[in-house]
């Protein structure tokens, strides 16, 4: 019997991004910023970003929170992830990619609010 092997956290992580991306998202892993804060501001105002006026999905990567993996491309330094969104201006764009998320495979928490970050527990 041929026993199917689990995907990796990295590789389950990047493949959602990737179908979010092909999707119309601006989805990203690496945000680097001075804070949360900052980063959202200048991603979301309209009209003043070419990704403004599109979904956005973006974890923060500023100020020692980077995502570390094992030998095993497994997470190791988060057993949960928060990702940011614009789901005021686009919810069901940010609900599909809530969908996505789970259909690679992740453990995937969100309120469906605005004002709370889709969770991703590993």
């Amino acid at each position: 019997m041929k026993t199917i092997a689990k995907k990796s956290d990295q590789a389950m992580l990047h493949g959602a991004f990737k179908e979010m991306r092909k999707n119309g998202v601006k989805a990203t892993l690496g945000v680097p910023g001075c804070c949360r804060s900052c980063i959202w501001h200048e991603m979301t105002q309209v009209g003043t970003k070419p990704w403004a006026d599109v979904p956005v999905v973006w974890f923060y990567n500023g100020q020692g929170n980077a995502l570390k993996y094992d030998l095993d491309d497994n997470l190791t330094s988060h057993s949960v992830i928060y990702l940011n969104h614009n789901s005021s201006q686009f919810p069901d764009a940010i609900a599909a990619c809530a969908g996505i998320l789970a259909g690679h495979g992740l453990n995937v928490e969100w309120d469906g609010s605005p004002d709370s970050c889709i969770k991703v527990v590993f």
